[in-house]
């Protein structure tokens, strides 16, 4: 019953399953897996006469009257006056009406409304010079001898309210689930059988039917840790497993350090590589080395120098005569890699080609591309998903370098797997995220932080001013010789949203405020080739500005820039603030980042004060998380291994290690999960990860 379609089930029907799907909803799994996001104690009624305005309140009174009034042609109330005994409050239903249609748009609330009924109402209330209004949200009516029973779903219970969709009311889920859930929860499957290893917890029917009906706050609580722990476990021990199978792959490639290509690159660089970064490059190479394919996760912060960290390792592969390959989420960041790795490898015997879906239209230039990298010819590829094509060959591909995994998931990584005979897997994220967290998202790879920035960086000095006062700051700043970015969110001006755009603000404010300097341009809609020059323009002074949308967010490294100004900051997430504001601070002088804007959600001032508050990549990680949700957080990439229902990997801290700990002891002692006692464990890997990893199945 469980995998059956959502349609199905009673009461739903193809209308409301289409509905269903927008929240995630496909199966009756799905369903009765869709948990409340919070809940409401309507066990006590408040009397009328303690009503105050302002507050959200549940009442229990007696009909006393009810009748509809015309307002206009177009528009009908349903006025009630209710009676508890303590006072009276009247409350009202609006409806939209058609003066050509007959139907009694008021018919269902005059079978509830009737005289003397008694009914539950709950709603914002007013108390408007001594006369109590409640703007009716739900209500629900009390029928003696049979109210009593158990029959109230809305009222007279702690009361789930889930998170919904345009035309599905909270009053329709909840009294779908009412119905269903006896009789479905029976089928939910038990992770772990009863008492297993000694673990003592609540049975998952009884925790089913406890996260959506408790009985007390703290039984919805327990019920949901249950449903977490199974979740995370599952996880957990899916992680466990593909960790066991990729330690079971052997490679036959080997290396030696020839350092024909890496100490020239070395000597080019002109700095001395960090501690952080020599730590890091060394347990790259022993990976390397090791008998068993790489998966190694790079995780650092803005400026950190991953790049380099990267290309160290290309190069190694390289001199040994093997090829690799650094993919992208977007041509725009392929692009700048291209860029800024050809200009570092320039004089060395390396061949680079860059591969996007640009070049992808054009059929010659693809075509010799393509026979340049199945030759051997072309050692280092960088580009998109475009790599993933199935014309796409190599001759000896041994590293695969993805950049920001968050946004390229499992499934994509194991396409990669396929263009070669286990290849080394290196993944970069200028993301950071808590090694707790990273360990449970990235559970199947080795982890490596650079949690040390260059030396000689001094920290961004951040802050909100007005327009003037910013554009004052970046005046200043480039008399002494520096350069400045000003960063908008659009491209062009939008008839729905008032924001100011990129290319109409360059023209303005080059004649304008800063008419005795030089203005650049730069936006994705340009051509790459446009975009490469206005940014090594930029670079090499021919501008003082460069105005620019979040095309730079990545990827350009100008030392003298020192200021940027972000206008619209409370449009921008904090993972692109964040970025952006790495753009500057990149060189030994003082750098300063102004945020212009004002945030009008709660969100939006959060995020502005975090940008103030720190300029840790980690901290504002985590904010970030705390803010939009996982989910929103890694991407949709990784959707498929954060579909938590109950378990919250940001918050649930306890849980994670503890299923993670319990995962290793299954995986240890029964390493394809044979035992009976794992069965449904194995089930439930199978069902959730193994289609979406694309990387193993069970058994």
């Amino acid at each position: 019953m469980l995998e059956h379609n959502i349609q199905y089930l009673k009461g739903v029907g193809p209308k409301r399953a289409s509905l269903l799907n927008r929240m995630g909803i496909f199966s009756v799994r799905d369903f009765i897996g869709y948990f409340p996001r919070e809940y409401e104690d309507r066990r006590k009624p408040i009397p009328i006469s303690s009503i105050v305005s302002g507050q959200k309140a549940t009442i229990r009174g007696k009909v006393e009257d009810a009748k509809e009034v015309k307002l206009n042609m177009k528009l009908s109330v349903f006025r009630v006056r209710m009676n508890d005994g303590t006072g009276v409050c009247f409350g009202s239903f609006f409806r939209k009406i058609n003066p050509y249609s007959k139907f009694d748009i008021f018919s269902s609330l005059k079978k509830i409304f009737v005289k003397d009924a008694v009914v539950f109402l709950n709603g914002l209330c007013e108390n408007n010079l001594g006369q109590k209004n409640i703007n009716i949200e739900e209500y629900e009516l009390f029928v003696p001898g049979v109210s009593q029973k158990g029959a109230l779903i809305h009222f007279g219970r702690i009361v789930p309210i889930y998170p919904l969709t345009e035309g599905i009311s909270q009053k329709w889920i909840r009294e779908a689930m009412f119905r269903n859930i006896d009789r479905l929860a029976p089928e939910w499957p038990e992770i772990l059988p009863e008492g297993y290893a000694g673990k003592k917890t609540v049975v998952s029917p009884r925790a089913l039917l406890q996260i959506h009906f408790p009985d007390e706050f703290k039984d919805a609580e327990t019920a949901r840790q249950k449903l977490a722990f199974d979740e995370f476990l599952v996880l957990e021990t899916a992680l466990t497993l593909a960790r066991s199978n990729e330690k079971r792959i052997g490679k036959e490639r080997s290396y030696e350090l020839k350092r024909n290509l890496l100490t020239p690159f070395k000597e080019k660089l002109g700095f001395e590589f960090t501690a952080a970064q020599k730590k890091v490059i060394n347990e790259i190479f022993r990976d390397l080395e090791n008998e068993k394919p790489m998966n190694r996760l790079l995780m650092g912060d803005v400026g950190s120098g991953k790049t380099v960290v990267a290309l160290s390792a290309v190069l190694y592969v390289l001199e040994n005569g093997y090829q690799a390959v650094i993919i992208a989420p977007t041509e725009i960041l392929a692009e700048q890699h291209y860029l800024t790795i050809s200009n570092i490898l320039e004089g060395l015997p390396v061949k680079a080609a860059l591969l996007t879906g640009r070049l992808s239209g054009k059929k010659g230039e693809k075509q010799r591309a393509l026979s340049d990298i199945a030759s051997g010819e072309t050692n280092l590829v960088i580009g998109t998903h475009a790599v993933l094509e199935k014309n796409v060959g190599f001759k000896n591909l041994a590293l695969v370098v993805v950049d920001e995994q968050h946004k390229f998931g499992v499934v994509q990584r194991a396409e990669l797997r396929k263009k070669s005979e286990n290849p080394d897997v290196l993944v970069m994220t200028a993301t950071p995220i808590p090694r707790t967290l990273a360990l449970t998202v990235y559970g199947d790879m080795d982890i490596s932080t650079i949690g040390q920035l260059p030396p000689g960086r001094l920290p961004v000095k951040t802050m909100r001013l007005g327009p003037s006062q910013a554009y004052a700051l970046v005046k200043q700043e480039l008399k002494k010789g520096n350069k400045a970015y000003i960063v908008y969110p659009l491209v062009e001006e939008s008839d729905k949203l008032e924001l100011k755009a990129a290319v109409k603000e360059s023209e303005t404010l080059s004649k304008s405020v800063f008419s005795g300097f030089k203005v650049g341009l730069v936006h994705g809609q340009m051509k790459t080739d446009e975009r490469e020059h206005a940014m090594l323009d930029f670079r090499s002074g021919k501008y003082d500005i460069l105005i620019a949308t979040t095309v730079i967010e990545v990827g350009i490294d100008v030392g003298d820039a020192t200021v940027m100004v972000i206008e619209h900051a409370d449009r921008f997430g904090l993972a692109t603030l964040h970025q952006l504001r790495g753009r500057i601070g990149r060189g030994p002088k003082k750098s300063y980042c102004v945020l212009l804007g004002e945030p009008k959600t709660e969100q939006s001032k959060e995020r502005m004060s975090v940008m103030l508050e720190t300029s840790d990549g980690f901290k504002i990680a985590e904010k970030d998380l705390l803010i939009r949700g996982p989910g929103e957080f890694f991407g949709t990439a990784q959707s498929g291994i954060l579909s938590m229902r109950a378990g919250n990997i940001v918050t649930d801290f306890k849980l994670i290690n503890e299923s993670r700990d319990l995962a290793r002891n299954i995986v240890e002692t029964d390493p394809l999960l044979e035992m009976n006692e794992h069965k449904t464990l194995k089930n439930e890997i199978d069902r959730t990860y193994a289609p979406s990893f694309g990387l193993f199945k069970v058994g």
